[in-house]
């Protein structure tokens, strides 16, 4: 296949994309930042069958996708690549699950420069992705009288600077041993969703950045 064969099929590859975003209501800045991850993605590629790298473990690990003792039963699964793969999806899924700023001021009936002024102050989490910031769709909820959830603020300001957005939503989206409400075990949204005290969630966080 020549290289100009290549190149106008990934023209008409990110075309489609292009296409079915829109056609999905999703805004252009999701789809290009989608795209430089995934050029990200592939810049930091490691060749089928390597050992994951620190960086890797870690990240997997603060993600929620596995425990440290799991390793050591899926040593198979890192041979075959499993888990470089499970990166990939997660930090792709990290960008999918997220709305612009114009998205979020509809949903919350504000304009856009009060969602980025309130971001600034710590009271929306967001991350950069394709020069766009992005705004999780985990802090969001369905109540209009309380469309952000409840003791956010507290669990930004403790989220750790070099925490990947990935690595983030895994936490926020996990059941944490330490939230449990009659035996059942709660993710950190369901958590301050039901009203729960977020000082214990910047206490978990706390006791991350200290291991």
């Amino acid at each position: 296949m020549s290289d100009t064969t290549v190149r106008a099929e990934v023209q008409e590859s990110v075309q489609h994309l292009m296409e079915v975003a829109q056609a999905q209501g999703l805004d252009d800045d999701l789809v290009v930042a989608l795209l430089r991850e995934s050029a990200d993605l592939i810049n930091r590629r490691q060749p089928r069958g390597g050992a994951l790298s620190t960086e890797q473990v870690n990240y997997l690990v603060e993600s929620g996708a596995f425990s440290e003792g799991e390793f050591a039963q899926i040593e198979a699964g890192v041979a075959r690549g499993d888990l470089v793969q499970t990166e990939r999806t997660t930090r792709l899924a990290a960008i999918t699950e997220t709305l612009s700023a114009a998205e979020v001021a509809l949903r919350l009936g504000l304009d856009a420069s009060r969602i980025r002024h309130r971001q600034a102050k710590g009271g929306l989490y967001a991350f950069l992705s394709g020069g766009k910031r992005r705004y999780p769709t985990w802090q969001l909820t369905n109540d209009s009288g309380q469309p952000v959830l409840p003791g956010l603020a507290a669990v930004v300001k403790a989220l750790p600077g070099d925490m990947h957005p990935a690595s983030v939503q895994g936490f926020m989206t996990t059941p944490q041993a330490n939230l449990s409400v009659s035996g059942e075990l709660m993710t950190p949204v369901e958590w301050l969703r039901n009203g729960g005290n977020p000082q214990v969630l910047v206490g978990i966080l706390s006791s991350v950045l200290q291991s």
